[in-house]
């Protein structure tokens, strides 16, 4: 449904620290596509130029970076005061042009040119192709996001998601992950931890936050702008969910449950640990994920409206137009959505160039859900590809540079045993859980003092993948074809165990080495040697108390301590801040369906009422005639008898 509107805008282009005002007249033609986290939009104008120089023209041929605003106002008559006009402000994406020659003036030509922009928000522009590999330690997800945004922009952060501090965050957008830009990783973790990702394009500010923002003052929408409505019923998620718990010490399978589900048809969730606050933090978050799309309005408009209507808007409608029982009537919406196509109705490239507004055809609707509605839209966004995998060297203090020694790190509150890695490449040291590996559980390595290794990193976690080394002299020469356990702290210190083959024939070697002193073990092609010495001139195994490795360990057991404490707290608190709130919005939605189910009781006894009103008039009205006609006869009686 297009409408004929006499539209005010104002276009401005900034490039290589140029800027650029086009008067509205000059506008032939744009269409905008608002959604609450974002844009898109495309504009088309006309310039008259005599010069094939001009500043525009030069400017635009340039790869720099082209800010792009539009405001578009219209509605006439325009009231008091006047509405803000629909802001648009963002970053090119693409652009055209075309040259027109018109006409001859004193000899030389008259060129017009046309020029096309396509363009959307900042972020959708450079966060799509923003692709960082790095790790961070000890920081927030608020502060990541923020230094991310290069102030390019905005972005807003009420969420305590992304105010914890946190031990590590991964970044794995580069090579591992093609295609999945910055952009894609906001929507996801969003989407993966429940939060809102929003887009105010009157503020030009970007908000990630826990919740929907409350709607301010609903204004009330003419009906006389509006030519048609419709009333759209989203998908409805039929399904249950289960989070299951894998771990072998708290397996559990937690089942919730949703009124529109179908019974038996379930999404299962699957996690892994053995920190029940963890679990339970899962169920509270995927039970929120089962919240319904209550149903919406969708109104095309035959007028262009005078009040706002851009996403995030609060509207109501209401009035004697609008009726008492219309879908959508005598509540608060929230414009989710909002399309507008405009043309202008002097397609030439020489008409009204100066002007500031001009007429043209006009297509726009918006659609509105309801201010109760917590289900959120989110951007189409490819999922981050975890892990990503990089060298670090295990860590441990005191002892010499080559001593073979481990730190071994616990949280007394959950048991969990950790080891800690130094990642060269960002200079930056994990944690990663204690575990055999490979190794069946009687097998006791430890990763040693400065041992490559293979480091799997998480979004938020790390793990050791495998070892990339040997230790010093645990490697044997390739001839003898062997195999060794290298075992203690450094080559004055330890136990070696040899298996090769010398002459074609096994040998089996056990060396124990305490300084000078020697204890070795030798079976051979009918030979067993038994030897105990004490080398001459041989290095002492000096006798040195070390606390570095007790003073690592005590500190490395309280920060993981405080650090499990305060996510386990952490996780209580969204458990029960989330249980709270359900039950809050489970009572919200009771109370709402009790009061439509009142204004309908209530509207169909008024329409019952007023049939019954209605045929007691009519009753009335036929006695009436009949008393009328039996007056006229009794006067036309008495008329005759004079």
């Amino acid at each position: 449904m297009a409408f004929q509107e006499r539209l005010s805008l104002s276009l401005t282009l900034a490039v290589g620290g140029q800027s650029f005002t086009i008067p509205g007249g000059q506008v032939e033609a744009f269409s905008v596509r608002l959604l609450p986290h974002g844009f898109t939009a495309t504009v088309s104008f006309w310039t008259g130029l005599e010069k094939d120089d001009a500043a525009l023209f030069t400017a635009f041929n340039t790869p720099a970076l082209l800010d792009v605003k539009l405001t578009v106002a219209g509605g006439y008559p325009i009231p008091e005061p006047p509405p803000k006009p629909l802001l648009l402000h963002g970053l090119a994406r693409a652009r055209e042009m075309e040259a027109r020659t018109h006409g001859v003036v004193e000899g030389a030509p008259v060129r017009f040119r046309r020029y096309t922009v396509a363009f959307e928000d900042a972020a959708r522009v450079l966060w799509r192709q923003h692709r960082p590999t790095e790790l961070r330690t000890d920081t927030s997800l608020a502060d990541l996001l923020t230094e991310h945004t290069a102030g390019a922009f905005t972005l807003d952060c009420d969420w305590d998601v992304l105010d914890e501090k946190r031990p590590l965050i991964c970044l794995g957008l580069g090579e591992d992950a093609p295609g999945v830009g910055f952009y894609d990783f906001v929507a996801w973790l969003a989407a993966s931890r429940g939060g809102v990702w929003t887009y105010d394009c009157m503020k030009d500010r970007y908000a990630l936050a826990a919740r929907k923002a409350p709607v301010g003052k609903a204004v009330l929408l003419s009906r006389e702008k509006v030519g048609q409505a419709e009333v759209v019923f989203p998908s409805v998620p039929r399904h249950g969910a289960r989070v299951l718990n894998a771990s072998a010490v708290q397996p559990s399978t937690k089942p919730l449950t949703s009124k529109v589900a179908v019974a038996g048809v379930h999404q299962d969730h699957l996690v892994r640990t053995p920190i029940l606050s963890q679990v339970e933090q899962r169920q509270t978050l995927e039970e929120a994920r089962l919240r319904a799309p209550q149903r919406r309005v969708r109104l095309t408009f035959s007028h262009f409206p005078t009040v706002a209507v851009h996403p995030g808007a609060g509207i109501r409608l209401e009035g004697a137009r609008w009726g008492g029982v219309a879908v959508g009537t005598g509540e608060d919406l929230r414009s989710v959505e909002l399309s507008l196509e405009a043309r202008s109705l002097n397609p030439g490239p020489h008409a009204g160039l100066q002007t500031k507004d001009a007429g043209y055809d006009v297509a726009m609707s918006v659609l509105l859900e309801r201010v109760a509605d917590l289900t959120v839209a989110l951007p189409p966004h490819r999922v981050p590809r975890y892990p990503i995998h990089v060298e670090g060297k295990m860590l441990a203090p005191g002892g010499g540079e080559k001593d073979r020694i481990y730190l071994l790190s616990e949280d007394k509150k959950t048991s969990v045993l950790t080891w800690r890695i130094t990642v060269p490449l960002w200079n930056k040291v994990v944690s990663v859980p204690s575990e055999p590996g490979f190794f069946p559980g009687h097998f006791y390595f430890p990763p040693y003092k400065n041992a490559r290794v293979l480091v799997a990193l998480h979004f938020d976690r790390a793990a050791l993948h495998r070892h990339l080394d040997w230790a010093d002299a645990a490697r044997l020469p390739q001839d003898g074809q062997g195999d060794s356990i290298l075992l203690g702290k450094n080559d004055t210190s330890q136990t070696s165990i040899i298996h090769d083959f010398q002459d074609a024939r096994p040998v089996w070697h056990l060396r124990r080495v305490s300084g000078p002193d020697t204890e070795t073990v030798r079976m051979a092609e009918g030979v067993m040697m038994l030897q105990t010495k004490e080398l001459q001139g041989g290095a002492s195994a000096e006798s040195t108390y070390d606390v570095s490795p007790q003073v690592e360990t005590a500190r490395a057991d309280l920060s993981a301590g405080v650090g499990g404490a305060m996510g386990e707290t952490t996780a209580a608190y969204r458990v029960a801040a989330g249980t709270s709130q359900a039950k809050l919005d489970g009572a919200t939605a009771q109370t709402q369906a009790k009061l439509e189910a009142a204004q309908g009781a209530v509207s169909a006894k008024v329409g019952e009422a007023r049939a019954e009103l209605d045929g007691a008039l009519a009753g009335l009205e036929g006695r009436t005639s009949s008393l009328t006609s039996a007056a006229t006869e009794a006067r036309a009686a008495l008329e005759g008898l004079k």
